[in-house]
């Protein structure tokens, strides 16, 4: 919260400006991720290109992630929102208009840093956030994340597949510019500056106890990205015939992530942030089980809101774990657990593709299910829900 010497202006609060970054973050993904079958027609991108260019993409996001964590040592967070914000928009807009796949991959490439950047910076202020209010708040963040991303997504498929793709970068441009301003005239918040970024550490349990978060961590959003960015093209095989909604399964499991989160902050502090996270990924195994062996519409679409019912919470709960342990060294330890999280989300969009141009979706969606059981194993080991 803003000290006495540096009060917000009027109308605007900490909580309500971050929220607003967290939707405009997703926002864009959204559409990204309801145009790809469009984008891929335009492009002439198959699904083993759209693999690579996925992991381009992921990779330029991870070492923004990681690197963010020391930068945060001498540029405070809501300016390193600011940042991100601005350098996403041209990025968006390449992406949005590209007319061959290498422009394509650099564009995904370019955007992956930035959104990197914008995940820490927002994460790590959003965790400051809930420590000055002294309640669990950041689940109803990730929320708004969900839900914008829930109508990018469905918005993406039929604004690319009826208007052309470029309209998606219209569209993004409208959200980000007024959440780019609330930043601005929300100032500074000098104690979101974060103390020195080594590594924070209390001994070698610490560390390991952020890297097997991490690791739950990757496994998670690995499954996030299966249901994101390959479910629009998995419903497209199964009724060609509504390749306008084929965004549908993005929004699906969006939107019930959205709902979800909002009562998610609650569930915490029944239950704890431990359990929460053993209870969801069971869901979203099962989930992708479902998915995995569905050969229905209706049946996919159950799957991918089993799984948004299933990953809610857990990454804002393994976030909140590692920012509680760290305390000042917040940032640093994000930084940390996402590089671990890195290794294990870098590849999946490749190996995911080379599965389903080899083999099938259904196989690729199959190891998601058996990754999140791993990931539920790892949750439940001694040490494997503290940061430290």
């Amino acid at each position: 919260m803003p000290n006495a010497s540096n009060p917000p202006p009027a109308g605007l609060s900490p909580r309500a400006v971050v929220t607003a970054v967290f939707f405009s973050y997703a926002i864009g993904l959204g559409l990204w991720a309801g145009s790809i079958p469009a984008l891929s027609l335009h492009t002439g991108l198959g699904v083993a290109a759209l693999g690579l260019a996925l992991t381009l993409h992921t990779g330029a996001y991870i070492a923004a992630m990681a690197g963010g964590g020391q930068l945060a040592r001498i540029v405070p967070p809501r300016r390193l929102m600011l940042m991100a914000l601005a350098a996403n928009l041209p990025c968006y807009a390449v992406l949005f208009t590209a007319d061959t796949p290498a422009v394509l991959m650099a564009a995904l490439a370019l955007l992956g840093l930035g959104l990197g950047l914008l995940d820490l910076a927002m994460n790590t202020e959003g965790t400051a956030v809930e420590r000055d209010l002294g309640r669990p708040v950041l689940l109803a963040m990730h929320a708004a994340a969900s839900a914008a991303f829930a109508l990018g997504a469905l918005g993406g498929s039929l604004i690319a597949s009826r208007a052309g793709p470029g309209w998606c970068a219209v569209l993004v441009l409208g959200v980000t510019l007024p959440v780019a301003l609330a930043v601005c005239r929300l100032g500074p918040r000098a104690q979101a500056r974060v103390a020195p970024l080594a590594v924070p550490s209390r001994g070698f349990g610490a560390r390991t106890g952020v890297a097997r978060i991490g690791i739950v961590l990757g496994l998670t959003i690995a499954a996030e990205m299966a249901a994101q960015m390959f479910s629009a093209r998995f419903l497209v095989s199964q009724a060609a015939e509504l390749a306008a909604y084929a965004g549908a399964g993005a929004a699906v499991f969006a939107g019930v992530q959205a709902v979800v989160r909002l009562l998610g902050d609650a569930l915490r502090r029944r239950l704890g942030d431990p359990r929460v996270i053993v209870i969801s990924l069971a869901l979203a195994a099962l989930g992708f089980a479902t998915v995995a062996t569905s050969s229905q519409f209706p049946q996919s679409l159950l799957g991918f809101a089993l799984v948004g019912l299933g990953t809610a919470c857990v990454v804002p709960c393994c976030f909140a774990l590692i920012a509680r342990g760290a305390g000042d060294g917040a940032a640093a330890a994000l930084g940390m657990a996402s590089l671990v999280a890195g290794a294990i989300r870098l590849p999946t969009p490749l190996v995911l593709g080379a599965v389903v141009a080899a083999w099938s979706d259904a196989l690729a969606f199959a190891g998601i299910a058996g990754g999140l059981l791993v990931a539920l194993v790892l949750a439940r080991r001694p040490g494997g829900n503290r940061a430290g």
